[in-house]
């Protein structure tokens, strides 16, 4: 059993850079982030391509559960393991490494089926990465407006499909507003083209706008509308995103 190191000050540097796991700026910081959960932990650990850095105890933990041996082992007082622990799981959390994410030149032509994504709510993120895993899109090219993808919240929401699902970074979704850029975008938005009507192209990069921003009014884009009875009742972003990804997959099954 490899040996854990007590740590109980709230002044201690690494625990003061666990906490930074707990927003966006130092995930980015550090390329680590945190993973809460019995059932994502077990599947996380064991995940070939997810390098586990460090494993946080609560005080006292006496379980049997093999925990990669490669990593460090720290044990927190009950207090700090609170702080970090915030979904109340009271089980070890793991420290793992964030994947490399290269930067998508969105003039080029998609290379399948692609999401554009600039959701800045970590529960929608997570949940339409779920969903993109599901309907096994090719890339989510995540734009400058999102939340990072290994925010906890994102990790929870997405079951850890974030760990699978091929990401990659692009500017902000205002630079879109190029022709060489947009010829390739089709975008969900409250009005358009019906996407029951749809003929979907097999290369396709699907647009998906902010819950309540939607997407900029740009010229000479290319838009998909869901209709809906109750239209001042407007859709989740992640629900419209997988009504359309599975309106998609209806033309094209393989990938």
């Amino acid at each position: 059993m490899n040996q854990r190191y007590p740590i109980s000050s709230r002044q201690n540097s690494h625990f003061k850079r666990w906490v930074s796991l707990l927003d966006s700026h130092g995930i980015k910081r550090h390329h680590l982030c945190l993973v809460s959960g019995n059932k994502l932990r077990r599947e996380i650990g064991t995940h070939a391509g997810v390098t586990v850095h460090e494993i946080l105890f609560p005080p006292s933990w006496t379980s049997r559960e093999d925990f990669p041996s490669h990593a460090f082992h720290y044990e927190l007082s009950y207090s700090l393991f609170q702080e970090l622990d915030v979904f109340g799981t009271k089980e070890p959390l793991l420290v793992c490494v964030v994947p490399e994410m290269s930067r998508r030149d969105l003039s080029l032509a998609p290379n399948g089926l692609e999401v554009l994504c600039p959701i800045g709510d970590p529960g929608n993120l997570g949940a339409l990465l779920r969903c993109c895993r599901a309907f096994d899109v090719r890339t989510v090219v995540l734009l400058q407006e999102a939340v990072h993808p290994f925010h906890p919240k994102v990790i929870r929401a997405s079951s850890g499909a974030v760990f699978v699902q091929a990401l990659q970074w692009a500017d902000s979704i205002t630079a879109l507003d190029t022709p060489e850029t947009l010829q390739w975008i089709t975008a969900l938005d409250l009005h358009g083209t019906n996407l029951s009507r749809v003929q979907w192209s097999k290369h396709v990069r699907l647009l998906i706008g902010e819950e309540g921003i939607g997407v900029p009014p740009f010229q000479f884009l290319e838009r998909l509308c869901i209709p809906q009875i109750h239209p001042s009742i407007p859709l989740n972003a992640t629900v419209a995103g997988s009504i359309a990804l599975y309106a998609y997959r209806q033309h094209h099954s393989q990938p």
